[in-house]
């Protein structure tokens, strides 16, 4: 067993399950208990997808924004649900689906109401930035084409859209700093201008937090993560461009980073999106270098690192992130902890660790992912909750 916390496993352990919720770790079984032998598997807890996109999904992705009802992208959110619980996904945090309505907070509480099978739900609705920060191109501006994010402009404006997200029932505010499909600051990278000023986005982390919901910030280079560093965000979402230093001043002030790594890999690859060619073919190639440069210096400090995914094209195929984390040196123990304990904290769930009072949110899978980071694709067994889902 792997605990999420600790550097080695624990063997021939009795983890006992009541309600729900983890009631004793030891050696002995109860009298009367409904005994469920894993074997030689390792347990661990229930994985945490910190950023995901569930109503999303492969294939044409103007088509779908364009052509598909919220109602009918709803539905495919329930089946990439399904297939990322299955995949030993137990809660993911979702931040924001392209115009699919409301489609994650109703799967989040169909998911609470026990109505479907699917990982539970941290919702953020839609991602909030300035005017043309975050939206479709390549279309003639007298066709008005759906709302990719919440516009907002100004002090005023961004604390109203806070306000309104979570009224609406947001459980976490996605703020995009910066977009690559508005001015390019680099021709060879993904980069653009920003998309805020620093009085802006500290109002809009203020008003998060005033709400009681945390702050994840989009972000390329390294001035806009700065930016949000000193707004006070809780998590950077792909720094792709961040110096050591930066990465010292978030572990100082507590805020974690979410590398999104096999997302820009994939892509670049061709196995998403439909490839990438020319001139994003080439800006690919650099960004995956420099991201992958990034994510060693954040390795040298003592930032705290999420899991996170960042990719719908391929649902229940999540856990893979972890392993372009240990690719580029991030220790086995540390990558099992980015996804469980670590995420945890962030996304602000009882889970991630077996111990005594957690939410009963487990998994097993084939050989010991300590030694071999690849054991944890080979998912046999999901329990959320106390439910037996696989």
């Amino acid at each position: 067993m792997f605990d999420g916390r600790s550097d080695t496993l624990r063997e021939n352990v009795v983890v006992v399950v009541e309600n729900g919720r983890i009631v004793s770790v030891g050696s002995s079984v109860p009298a009367n208990a409904k005994v469920i032998d894993l074997g030689d598997r390792t347990l661990l807890p229930g994985l945490i997808d910190c950023h995901t996109h569930v109503a999303l999904h492969a294939g044409d992705y103007d088509g779908q924004i364009l052509r598909e009802t919220p109602e009918f992208r709803t539905i495919v959110a329930t089946i990439n649900g399904r297939k990322t619980l299955d995949a030993g996904v137990t809660t993911i945090r979702d931040l924001g689906n392209e115009g699919a309505g409301y489609a994650d907070i109703a799967l989040r509480d169909a998911v609470a109401k026990g109505l479907v099978e699917s990982p539970r739900i941290i919702a953020a609705i839609r991602p909030v930035t300035s005017t043309g920060g975050y939206r479709m191109v390549g279309y003639s501006p007298y066709n008005a084409t759906p709302p990719l994010s919440s516009a907002a402009d100004g002090v005023v404006e961004v604390r109203r859209e806070v306000r309104k997200l979570v009224a609406e029932g947001a459980d976490v505010i996605k703020a995009y700093m910066e977009s690559y499909e508005k001015k390019q600051t680099r021709t060879d990278v993904l980069s653009g201008a920003e998309n805020y000023s620093q009085e802006e986005i500290s109002a809009l982390a203020e008003e998060a937090h005033r709400a009681g919901v945390k702050v994840a910030a989009h972000t390329y280079t390294d001035a806009a993560a700065r930016m949000a560093i000193e707004a006070g965000v809780d998590s950077i979402e792909h720094g792709l461009y961040l110096k050591e230093e930066t990465f010292r001043l978030m572990a100082q002030k507590g805020i974690v980073y979410v590398p999104t790594l096999m997302v820009y890999e994939m892509w670049r690859d061709g196995q998403l999106f439909g490839g990438a060619t020319g001139e994003m073919k080439a800006r690919l190639v650099r960004t995956c270098d420099e991201h992958a440069a990034s994510f060693k210096r954040a390795l040298a400090t003592p930032v705290k690192i999420a899991f996170g995914s960042d990719t719908f094209e391929k649902p229940g195929t999540n856990p893979l992130e972890l392993e372009y984390m240990a690719k580029y040196g991030m220790r086995n123990p540390d990558v099992l902890r980015a996804a469980t304990s670590s995420a945890a904290a962030l996304v602000g769930v009882d889970a991630g660790v077996i111990e005594v009072g957690k939410l009963a949110d487990l998994i097993a899978v084939e050989g010991n992912p300590l030694t071999d980071i690849h054991a944890i694709e080979k998912v046999t067994f999901v329990m959320r909750e106390g439910k037996v889902i696989r």
